[in-house]
């Protein structure tokens, strides 16, 4: 076994306050910010959808979503990222779920070794939280999120 085959390659994204971790394997696309098509009536976090390779995306921010009273704001559109995840339930009228990042993800390559579990609170929309050099990141319960995303985003359009 090399070294490369215990490594995980991940995207930490930066959301407004934190920054998550989600495996290379999870991301189908990361493309610029664009305007979504909004959806009345339907909760702050759901940003609305995006089309994207002739697919309607829901769009969410993930920080709305965690702490219900946040408030959603881009510090730059011209930086900003819409980070579009593989759904996990793999059900053919749900295969994809984005999310807003405030820069462009970057790639990293994590060994098994170089985590720590830090052992702090996690958010409803969080499995655990880890550090990983000087940063706290958040591992993402993508379970809950989509099922968010579906009681949502598919009822209402």
């Amino acid at each position: 076994m090399t070294e490369h085959d215990s490594e995980l390659a991940a995207f930490v994204i930066s959301l407004q306050k934190s920054n998550i971790l989600v495996p290379n394997a999870s991301v189908a696309e990361i493309i610029p910010y664009e305007p979504l098509q909004r959806i009345p009536d339907t909760p702050d976090w759901f940003l609305g959808f995006l089309g994207w390779r002739g697919v309607q995306v829901a769009v969410t921010s993930l920080e709305m979503l965690t702490v219900e009273r946040a408030s959603f704001s881009l510090v730059s559109v011209s930086s900003a990222s819409i980070v579009i995840l593989r759904a996990l339930s793999g059900e053919d009228d749900f295969k994809y779920l984005a999310i807003v990042a405030q820069e462009l993800p970057r790639l990293v390559r994590i060994s098994e070794n170089e985590l720590f579990e830090t052992f702090e609170e996690v958010a409803k929309t969080e499995l655990l939280k880890t550090r990983y050099g000087d940063e706290v990141l958040a591992i993402p319960d993508i379970d809950y999120v989509e099922s968010e995303v579906r009681r949502i985003a598919y009822s209402a359009g």
